[in-house]
């Protein structure tokens, strides 16, 4: 959409000023669902269709064990409703207020702020990979992984913090251009990624009792390896007893011996899959097990949804992760991001609101709709005007997202 908005209404407004804010939801995402949304209830969430691909085999011949029938993997979003609301004298002219700054910039802040973050902390855990350390090299790692499985743009969202650790290092992003309306938060580019600042990143502590109580730690039986699912699990964990109570941290990555990541098409990499920590576990000092929430995988035998393999390309199963070797990042103060792929990530806005008995107008910029519908109070003689968006947001593809942690 070109720079420019023709007509400066405060519906506009709004939304100009929350796709400056968005980059977060606008910038690398895709609309895979706007052909189904026509219909759907606001506030409902509703599987999606991913398509998924077919078996290369090295012979002329099809037999009876190709892969010859497409799966289609649901995805599943929620299509959330959020609004505002602001009071103003009904007889007060526009050109009393500074509309843009007394109304569109805090209300679409405080819109944007609420929807960009539940995105952000919804999709802890949907990524294939994930890369820890200090300095760019995990943002190198993380871009190079997913340079190798897709043609894809690359964008990064990373915590602040980690531009600052940058910077007092003596290294910095390589400026890049972009037009002056969504610029905002743009720290420019490395390595064939575009970074944004994200503050809505969690950080995460790892404790040194964390990492000396599961030292030498193993999986045990799990949940968290099951075909064709895209919920959360269980995945166990067995250790020596522990000297001291510790605390196994949200955000915290674990990598199992022998469990590979794949790339879009189901085919093994060369990097360990990571299992991201849902929820923080409270383990007692004397423990031996613990469970932790994470993603759950699918590790479809033969099949492009696959998400996990064995080193040589073979079908895990669920036993070949008992008394698997696990690691986790080293003791210290984690700031996190995201590197993703284009299509990595869905976002899109409802076009269409019903409002009956309203005065109802809507504004859409970079493709964020915003709908306005006010009523007037002629017993106190107030303008109630409620800004609504409702929104399609989320990760659809976790083999092209790499989740960093840089101390």
């Amino acid at each position: 959409m070109p720079n420019t908005i023709k007509t400066n209404t405060l519906t506009e407004l709004i939304a100009v000023r929350f796709a400056e804010a968005a980059s977060y939801l606008v910038n690398g995402s895709k609309k895979y669902f706007a052909g189904q949304l026509e219909g759907k209830r606001n506030g409902q969430t509703y599987k999606f269709v991913v398509r998924d691909t077919g078996e290369a085999v090295n012979s002329l011949a099809i037999g009876g064990g190709d892969k010859v029938s497409v799966v289609e993997r649901e995805v599943s979003l929620t299509l959330d409703p959020w609004h505002i609301g602001v009071k103003t004298n009904a007889i007060e002219s526009v050109t009393d207020l500074n509309w843009d700054k007394e109304i569109a910039q805090p209300n679409s802040q405080k819109l944007v702020n609420a929807v960009t973050r539940k995105a952000v902390q919804g999709d802890l855990g949907k990524c294939g990979t994930a890369f820890v350390g200090e300095g760019f090299l995990p943002l190198s790692r993380a871009s190079a992984h997913l340079a190798s499985v897709t043609s894809e743009k690359l964008y990064g969202f990373i915590d602040p913090n980690i531009e600052a650790v940058l910077t007092s290092n003596g290294q910095q992003f390589v400026p890049v251009g972009a037009p002056p309306m969504y610029k905002t938060g743009l720290l420019g580019e490395f390595h064939g990624a575009e970074y944004r600042a994200q503050r809505f990143f969690e950080q995460v502590n790892v404790s040194a009792d964390c990492v000396t109580g599961l030292t030498g730690a193993t999986g045990a039986s799990s949940s968290a390896y099951t075909d064709n699912s895209n919920g959360t699990a269980t995945l166990k964990l067995s250790f020596s007893a522990a000297a001291a109570a510790f605390t196994i941290p949200r955000g915290m990555v674990i990598w199992v011996d022998g469990c590979y990541a794949c790339d879009c098409v189901g085919d093994v990499t060369g990097n360990l899959h990571a299992f991201v920590v849902l929820a923080d576990v409270s383990v007692a000092s004397s423990a031996t097990t613990a469970s932790v929430s994470v993603r759950a995988v699918d590790m479809t035998a033969n099949s492009g949804t696959r998400e996990v393999a064995k080193a040589g390309g073979g079908t895990i199963a669920t036993t070949d992760f008992n008394s698997a070797k696990i690691a986790i990042p080293a003791a210290g103060i984690y700031f996190a991001g995201v590197v993703r792929a284009e299509g990595a990530f869905e976002f899109e806005t409802l076009e269409k609101l019903d409002a009956e008995g309203a005065d109802y107008e809507k504004g859409s910029v970079n493709g964020v709709t915003i709908h306005k519908n006010k009523l007037v109070d002629l017993g106190t003689m107030e303008n109630t005007t409620r800004f609504d968006i409702v929104s399609l947001a989320g990760i659809v593809e976790p083999r092209a997202v790499a989740y960093v942690l840089i101390k």
